[in-house]
């Protein structure tokens, strides 16, 4: 079962001092995420539909459109909120001051693994949703832009403080391409079910590649202090 995500689940909540309890109308939005949570647990997004969704969060049809257009949309609210909890969580994916790049990438590695692990049912439905529906597939590009921005932003900032080395003068471009293919692997990871060492020996070979293409570390310096 999808762990409910710490932000989507207090979003709900009231603030500090207030005792006022959530209206039904929160109660009902709510149970509608968690339940399309739930059931995307057991059955692909793609055999699902309203009446499933509805019918398992206890709300009428008429209910459930009060809140969503389609079925597609508790999955796009869903898959905002992991992207909020990653970017929280991950403060950003900016290299602290001081942090080698070898734990930079360590720590946003092991964030990142974490959502997709706790929250994998959501993540593949969403991306498998892309050419389906314009709404996640538009919310896909605006992440992985705003994810390329602040990357690129870092690796040029690493670059102008001699502590990078990119394979090519794109800083952009290659950053892009790095990004996509870091998403495949852990959509696939988890698609796939792979082992413990499977996961490892993947992401063993994707670290040193970001670490020889962005900075020029090759893995046997990669506990340096760049």
């Amino acid at each position: 079962m999808s762990k409910p995500n710490r932000r989507g689940a207090s979003a709900a909540t009231s603030v500090a001092g207030d005792r006022r309890a959530p209206s039904k109308g929160e109660r009902q939005r709510r149970a509608i995420l968690t339940a399309l949570a739930e059931l995307l647990e057991e059955r692909p997004f793609s055999e699902l539909n309203v009446n499933d969704i509805a019918s398992a969060a206890g709300v009428l049809r008429s209910g459930y459109y009060f809140y969503f257009d389609s079925k597609f949309a508790p999955l796009a609210v869903l898959t905002s909120e992991i992207w909020s909890d990653l970017f929280d969580r991950t403060e950003s994916f900016v290299r602290f001051e001081n942090e080698s790049v070898s734990d930079f990438l360590d720590r946003v590695h092991l964030i990142t693994a974490s959502e997709w692990q706790t929250q994998a049912a959501v993540l593949i439905a969403s991306v498998q949703a892309i050419p389906q529906n314009e709404q996640i597939a538009g919310m896909w590009r605006a992440r992985n832009e705003h994810l390329v921005d602040l990357l690129t932003t870092q690796v040029s900032k690493d670059r102008d403080a001699g502590l990078a080395s990119p394979a090519t003068p794109d800083v952009r471009g290659l950053v892009a391409a790095l990004l996509e293919m870091t998403m495949h692997m852990f959509y696939r990871d988890r698609l796939e079910k792979c082992t413990p060492e499977q996961t490892e020996r993947s992401f063993t070979a994707l670290r040193a590649i970001w670490l020889a293409s962005v900075w020029g570390v090759m893995p046997a310096d990669a506990t340096g202090d760049n």
